[in-house]
C-alpha cells in the first residue's frame, strides 16, 4: 500500500483545514448576518459594524486554531506575521481611515454644524447628521444625501450659513 508524503503532521493538516473552514464560514456569515440586517432596514454604519465583528472574531478564532495545531512561535515568525497582518489591515481601511480623519478635522475647524445649508459637488442641502465617515444632507426635496467627509474636506465646499459665524476667523 502507498503512502502519501505529505509536509505537515496530521495536526497541522486538520489545522489547516479548520482555519479555511473559519474563514470562508465567517465570510459567508457576515454576508448573511449583513443582508438580514438590511432587509430589517438598519443603518448602513450598524451593518458595517456587524460585518466587521463577525470577520474580527472569525479571525480571532482562525488565529487560535492555527497557535493551537502548529505550537508556539519563535518571536521572529510572529512579528514577520504581524508586520504583514497590519500592512493589509493599513491597506483594506485606507479609505476608512482618511475618512475619518477628514470628519475629524471638519468638527475641529468647526466650518461644518448641523443646519448648515451646503453645496458640494453638485448637491445642496442642509446637514442633518455629522459622522465620522459622512456627513448626511437633507436636500430641498426630502431626500438625503450622503457625503464622504474626505469629499467635503478636498472640496469645493460651499457653506452658505457659516458666513457670519465664521467672520474674521477666515
Amino acid at each position: 500500500m502507498a503512502t502519501i508524503l505529505s509536509p505537515f503532521s496530521f495536526r497541522e493538516t486538520i489545522a489547516i483545514v479548520l482555519v479555511v473552514a473559519v474563514v470562508i464560514g465567517g465570510y459567508l456569515l457576515s454576508r448573511t448576518a449583513a443582508e438580514r440586517a438590511r432587509r430589517r432596514g438598519a443603518p448602513p454604519h450598524a451593518v458595517r459594524a456587524s460585518r466587521i465583528a463577525i470577520s474580527v472574531l472569525a479571525a480571532l478564532l482562525a488565529l487560535a486554531i492555527v497557535y493551537a495545531g502548529f505550537g508556539p512561535f519563535t518571536l521572529v515568525s510572529s512579528l514577520t506575521v504581524s508586520a504583514v497582518v497590519g500592512l493589509a489591515a493599513t491597506l483594506a481601511l485606507q479609505t476608512t481611515l482618511g475618512k475619518v480623519i477628514a470628519g475629524f478635522l471638519l468638527l475641529r475647524s468647526r466650518v461644518l454644524r448641523l443646519n448648515d445649508e451646503l453645496t458640494i459637488s453638485g448637491v445642496h442641502g442642509r446637514v442633518v447628521k455629522i459622522g465620522l465617515v459622512n456627513t448626511w444632507l437633507r436636500m430641498d426635496d426630502g431626500a438625503l444625501a450622503s457625503v464622504s467627509n474626505s469629499t467635503l474636506l478636498s472640496g469645493p465646499m460651499i457653506n452658505r450659513s457659516a458666513g457670519e459665524r465664521l467672520r474674521g476667523e477666515y
